[in-house]
């Protein structure tokens, strides 16, 4: 069951739907419709600006696209709340935006950014970092997050529910609301060079309850845990961020061993899972990426695990992904059973792609409004909008 603090009071989540960029237009202007009280937003206590049936198609398909912050803007580092930032705010409503080396110098910085795009945006996006602890994380030496090592170092489930209620306090003190973490793959290749120390090892029953407990942990504290990298990255041996990565595992293998740690982060109440670019041919009959396959992530991850939350790609700009058009991609993904589409190598020509999709009658309106739902239901949970 999902327990988590409320971190937003609801007047000022209302304050942030209702403002916006300064210097763009008013509230009639935006993207989003207006949020007066003749609209019905004090008397139902529902804000306009968060029910679908009022957005166009190409203001819903922003929604399923999570970028970091220069997507957005001229593709120069993004530090701090920019005009060209603000426009692309108003402009390209994206339901999630996260923060890279290059988007943090300090405490006070970060903040101020969050803050701003939170203020600035019709509906609070989803503002995430990679923070695992040992190898991969952004913050410890320039805000002060504690580094809280390999995870392969973590002796207990109880050592992993408090990295995640740590984890959880500090992020959610400079503004994040969720965490790409924990990583859920079980290391059964010893020479995998993308997972390596960041799991939390070789057992999957083991890794099952730190990654349970990492995620009760996390979203205690208001921020929304990924499970990472379905259906488990720890077989490979190649990397997915320079090329395709390939397993040979077969479906009852990864029943047996990287399925069991996922299942157990779902059960836990895990907020996202997030789906890897590893080809298994053995299990699709296909060389496709998993984000792509909807074998993967319809059959086994939705209906066979019984995952209703919101399902969202690796990187769509890695390697593995690259070898299809920024559009096919995020089509593709869209068909599989994706909600949400992380940094594709072009933004523009991705939604494009959506929308030309949804258009010719490739995918459904219907098909979107689910995804979308999903989303706005996970912030309606969070606080991030009433």
């Amino acid at each position: 069951m999902k327990k988590r603090k409320q971190i937003l009071p609801l007047c000022l989540t209302l304050t942030m739907l209702l403002s916006g960029c300064t210097g763009f237009g008013d509230k009639t202007e935006k993207n989003f419709p207006p949020t007066d009280t003749d609209a019905g937003s004090v008397e139902t206590g529902e804000n306009p600006a968060s029910d679908v049936s009022q957005w166009t198609l190409e203001e819903k398909l922003w929604q399923m696209f999570y970028v970091a912050p220069e997507a957005l803007t001229d593709g120069a580092a993004v530090t701090e709340l920019s005009d060209g930032l603000c426009e692309g705010l108003d402009k390209y409503p994206v339901g999630g935006i996260i923060l890279f080396a290059q988007n943090i110098e300090d405490r006070e910085q970060v903040a101020d950014l969050l803050g701003g795009i939170k203020d600035s945006s019709g509906v609070t996006p989803f503002l995430g970092v990679d923070e695992e602890g040992g190898l991969v994380t952004r913050l410890s030496k320039k805000c002060g997050v504690t580094d809280n090592g390999d995870m392969m170092d973590v002796q207990t489930a109880e050592e992993a529910r408090e990295i995640g209620e740590r984890l959880g306090s500090e992020l959610g003190g400079l503004g994040f609301n969720m965490d790409f973490a924990p990583v859920a793959d079980v290391l059964v290749n010893k020479d995998n060079t993308e997972i390596g120390r960041r799991s939390f090892g070789t057992d999957p029953e083991d890794v099952a309850q730190k990654v349970a407990a990492e995620v009760e942990g996390m979203q205690s504290m208001g921020i929304g845990a990924v499970l990472k990298h379905f259906p488990g990255h720890g077989s490979a041996v190649t990397n997915s961020h320079d090329g395709t990565s390939v397993s040979r595992r077969t479906l009852q293998e990864i029943r047996d061993t990287e399925l069991i740690s996922f299942e157990r982060g779902i059960q836990a109440g895990a907020d996202f899972v997030m789906v890897s670019h590893l080809s298994l041919p053995n299990v699709t009959g296909s060389e496709a990426p998993s984000s792509l396959s909807k074998y993967i992530v319809t059959d086994i991850l939705r209906n066979e695990l019984g995952y209703g939350g919101i399902v969202i790609t690796d990187a769509l700009n890695m390697g593995a992904a690259t070898v299809y058009s920024p559009g096919e991609a995020s089509v593709m993904a869209v068909e599989a059973g994706a909600d949400m589409l992380l940094m594709p190598e072009d933004l523009m020509e991705a939604h494009a792609g959506l929308l030309s999709a949804v258009k010719s009658g490739r995918i459904s309106e219907e098909r979107i409004d689910e995804s979308v739902e999903r989303i706005l239901s996970l912030k309606r949970e969070m606080g991030l909008i009433p």
